[in-house]
């Protein structure tokens, strides 16, 4: 039987190999040239970002207060957010550190490369020449800038192969496979199907078990912590599971209130905290752990819980002046809500 006479597809390959090293190329130089990273550490150190960091605990504020008006109206964005920053966060960002990791040593490795070719050619020039060595190098030198558009793209895609060789591929599959994992998570919480009840009831668990701790004592069993923990966890699970399926729309409005009343609580606390305007003078942390701290996060659970499945049952939208002012926020939920 006559074989299979295969495509040769190596020219097609050297073009897109050739425009990504000179792209690298560029991407480099530039900055080089502009010390990037020397501006990006002295940035990080201006006084004007360092007044804005301390003013996170305001923005955080702000944020909590939105979500307790306002954070039905933006399902799908709280709820992609949510299942991206509780499952999928920590499995990108290594991976992309993975990745980064890899081709900063590959980068690396071909600047030596170029480095020593260059201390090569410096040692050449260094030495004394002849007319007849000088001929030729001027000979090369017209060589090199008379070479056609096919040699150079071999040369350029010859060093993207190195780069290559170095870096791993299976991180980067890895990067891809995490983000189109995330991307399927996104999608499958925005149908409303039992993947949103999971995520919801996992979160309104884990916002709840940390506080309900501090009202039991196992005084009695601590030998057995381990498994009076997944009692808990087991009746936790039980009851808002059951009120995801039952009551969703309850179930939902329980935890945009639980965010936006544990960011107030937080942030808003700390800003008072620098007012110097809690009373007997205790910490932020300090008022959050007392009673009264817990009466605060719980009264602005009932109010935000209340008032979010008020607007969910009345299907009630926001006012245009409420959407030019969340206008980035807005725009995001209705490219989100597409996919």
């Amino acid at each position: 039987m006559a074989e299979v006479k295969k495509i040769n597809v190596g020219p097609a390959l050297t073009v897109p190999l050739a425009l990504a090293r000179r792209g690298g190329q560029i991407v480099t130089d530039q900055f080089q040239k502009h010390s990037v990273s020397e501006k990006v550490t002295s940035l990080k150190e201006h006084p004007t970002v360092d007044k804005m960091l301390k003013k996170r605990d305001v923005a955080g504020t702000v944020f909590g207060l939105v979500l307790l008006f306002h954070g039905a109206q933006f399902r799908n964005l709280f709820l992609c957010t949510q299942v991206i920053y509780t499952f999928c966060y920590d499995r990108v960002k290594g991976s992309v550190l993975s990745l980064y990791s890899s081709g900063k040593v590959a980068f690396e490795k071909m600047n030596e490369d170029e480095g020593d070719e260059s201390k090569a050619d410096a040692k050449a020039e260094a030495k004394p020449e002849s007319n007849k060595h000088a001929a030729k190098r001027n000979s090369k030198a017209k060589a090199e800038d008379s070479k056609g558009v096919d040699q150079k793209n071999e040369e350029d895609a010859a060093v993207a192969k190195k780069v290559l060789k170095v870096m791993d591929s299976d991180k980067v599959t890895g990067v891809f496979f995490e983000l189109v994992v995330s991307a399927i998570a996104c999608h499958m919480v925005m149908e409303g199907g039992l993947a949103t009840h999971a995520i919801i009831a996992h979160a309104l668990v884990k916002a709840t078990k940390e506080k309900i701790v501090n009202f039991l004592d196992f005084s009695e069993h601590n030998d057995l912590e381990v498994w009076t923990n997944l009692l808990l966890s087991f009746v936790l699970y039980s009851f808002f599971g059951g009120m995801s399926l039952v009551a969703p729309s309850m179930a939902f409005a329980l935890n945009v209130a639980l965010v936006g009343a544990q960011l107030v609580s937080e942030h808003g606390l700390r800003v008072v905290e620098g007012m110097g305007k809690i009373p007997g003078g205790e910490t932020a942390e300090a008022f959050s752990a007392s009673v009264k701290g817990l009466a605060l996060l719980g009264g602005l659970v009932a109010f935000g819980a209340v008032w979010q499945f008020w607007a969910l049952m009345a299907e009630s939208g926001m006012g245009w002046y409420f959407k030019m002012l969340y206008l980035p926020a807005y725009v995001a939920e209705n490219v989100v809500s597409v996919f």
